[in-house]
């Protein structure tokens, strides 16, 4: 037996009434959507600038870091964790874990999870593969979290580095930057290093938002102004009688 009950904006008649709710019981739109709606045409464009870096890509490996780059990491991270692995070596399979969880190095392949990073490549679980890069952030003194910023100096810094060599390295211990590289190759290596880490040394004051905007495209308002029918302008008295003169 079908059920007699109404919905609440349903009146015993069966007209439909509006139901308001209170202002706080509402779904808000977010702040830029609600500025974009009284009129800030680059609301949804506007983005703030974190720190030193300003990276308006869309589709980004590691933040701040060529996509090229950020492969060429994840191969050099996966060979080094195969060796470690090969040879037994805990206390330095630790460490490179803890690098590639803290600084996403994982990413440089598209995993979408240290976890999956972990196990698809060297069947390591996600439990072990948490435990060896929690040990391996305290034997490296590394913080419980790095800012993109951090991140991109030391990815950057090694990227370049092993843009010339495979042998060189580039570790953060205790708050300090380590930088190894055979010396016949160094000054390719630091050259190659300090190519990538201008961007980060730019002096970081100016406006803390930026509007990416894509290139060519109009604000809103301009565009609305260009489609809507413009009211006509009344004649003056002098062009009513040209118009008129005109027409006979």
């Amino acid at each position: 037996m079908p059920s007699s009950k109404r919905s609440p904006s349903q009146s015993a008649t069966g007209e439909v009434r509006v139901v308001r709710r209170p202002r706080e019981e509402r779904k808000r739109l977010s702040p830029e959507l609600e500025a974009f709606a009284r009129g800030d045409d680059d609301a949804i464009w506007r983005r703030e600038i974190k720190g030193r870096l300003n990276d308006p890509r869309v589709a980004v490996l590691i933040p701040g870091l060529k996509n090229s780059d950020a492969r060429l990491l994840h191969d050099a991270y996966v060979n080094r964790i195969r060796s470690a692995l090969e040879s037994g070596d805990e206390e330095r399979l630790a460490e490179l874990m803890a690098v590639v969880r803290a600084c996403g190095i994982y990413r440089g392949h598209r995993f979408v999870s240290f976890e999956a990073f972990a196990e698809a490549l060297f069947d390591i679980d996600s439990r072990r593969a948490n435990a060896l890069a929690s040990e391996g952030e305290k034997r490296l003194g590394l913080p419980s979290e790095l800012s993109e910023a951090e991140i991109a100096t030391w990815m950057r810094a090694e990227a370049g580095v092993l843009s010339v060599t495979p042998e060189g390295r580039v570790e953060v211990r205790n708050g300090m930057l380590h930088l190894s590289v055979p010396f016949d190759r160094a000054a390719e290596a630091l050259a190659q290093v300090g190519h990538r880490e201008f961007f980060m040394s730019k002096n970081t004051e100016g406006p803390k938002t930026i509007v990416d905007r894509p290139k060519g495209l109009p604000p809103l308002s301009a565009i609305i102004e260009r489609v809507q029918p413009q009211p006509e302008v009344p004649l003056s008295p002098t062009r009513k009688k040209a118009k008129g003169e005109t027409e006979k």
